[in-house]
């Protein structure tokens, strides 16, 4: 059975619960009905927006995770059932892994399966070149040979512990991501400016959309952790920093190119507009940009011999995280197909 995600990005909304159902209002008016046991979570990216506490009961006993995002998609709150952080077992060992080999092992897998997907999607990119235009088609494979050649630094890196080798798998990271980021820039029509990769106080159209994307990804990794019985803070590749989600931001990169990158270059390419103010989408780019990546999160993807969702496949491997760290099972990161 299919579930809904409701995307709240509207001013003056209130959330509410009747009977068995979760009720959307506005002017005190019910424009929106809802089964708790079809819904599958809530994100909320506007003000103004107003939420009873039978709602949130509600969520908590159905495992339905509401997520607050600010407009330009930075992750600012959630609110879960109390019972995805029970098993102490998996956190005691995911804390443990950090001092040894296994977090070792971990952030270069989280930094080899962000690179394959990289290199993937600039394939699958590039097919459609080969014939129209040759030249941008030998530009971006003799990039993905750097890239390539990058990765390859990260099979020599040997440490005892992840904070001896932390900025050595960053350092490969960082270099391939800015050389993958040259390549999407020609890639995208040529009336679109974009200078590079930016996070924090992006404003322009495709920073804009790719960190609101990423912020809708984010919700459905921190629940696959919190399912999985980890700690969101408790991450490898990234740095421990007080409030800074770690691992959710570790498990994300293996899935940003597959699910948030290839959306927003494909809706670039096609011409669909987007009005961007100040880093902020306005009302109607949210909704289609929100639908276009819960729509990708629901199509297939092969993996593990067989074709799941990507929604699954990003809960299994954050489960094969949790195994890892429990019984020192390989983890092997997710890769797409092209």
């Amino acid at each position: 059975m299919d579930k809904e995600s409701l995307v709240i990005d509207d001013y003056g909304i209130f959330i509410g619960k009747k009977s068995e159902r979760v009720v959307l209002k506005k002017n005190k008016k019910v424009f929106k009905e809802v089964p708790f046991f079809k819904l599958k979570e809530i994100l909320i990216s506007s003000s103004g927006v107003s939420l009873s506490s039978d709602v949130i009961k509600e969520c908590a006993k159905a495992g339905v995770q509401i997520d607050f995002l600010t407009y330009t998609g930075q992750h600012l709150a959630q609110i879960s059932s109390s019972a995805m952080t029970g098993t102490v077992k998996t956190r005691r060992e995911q804390l443990l892994a950090y001092s040894d080999k296994r977090g070792v092992e971990l952030a270069i897998a989280f930094a080899k399966g962000k690179i394959d997907n990289q290199i993937i999607l600039l394939k699958y990119l590039s097919k459609y070149r080969k014939s129209k235009d040759r030249e941008l088609y030998k530009l971006i494979h003799d990039g993905i040979d750097r890239i390539e050649k990058i990765k390859l630094e990260l099979d020599n890196i040997k440490g005892g512990c992840i904070d001896e080798v932390r900025e050595l798998i960053l350092s490969s990271e960082g270099r391939a991501a800015r050389e993958y980021w040259k390549l999407v820039k020609q890639i995208l029509p040529e009336e679109i400016e974009f200078k590079g990769r930016k996070t924090q106080g992006a404003t322009d159209l495709v920073n804009s959309l790719l960190n609101y994307g990423y912020g809708i990804l984010y919700s459905r990794v921190s629940s696959a952790i919190l399912r999985a019985g980890l700690d969101l803070y408790g991450g490898f590749l990234h740095a421990d920093r007080p409030g800074k989600p770690s691992l959710a931001l570790d498990l994300i990169e293996e899935f940003r190119q597959t699910v948030v990158d290839k959306t927003v270059i494909g809706l670039l390419n096609q011409g669909v507009k987007f009005r961007v103010e100040n880093g902020r989408i306005d009302e109607s780019g949210r909704k289609k940009l929100a639908s276009k990546v819960l729509s990708r999160l629901e199509s297939k993807e092969r993996y593990d011999g067989k074709k799941y969702r990507l929604e699954v496949i990003l809960q299994r491997q954050a489960r094969n995280v949790a195994s890892y760290v429990k019984n020192a099972k390989k983890y092997i990161p997710f890769v797409s197909g092209w």
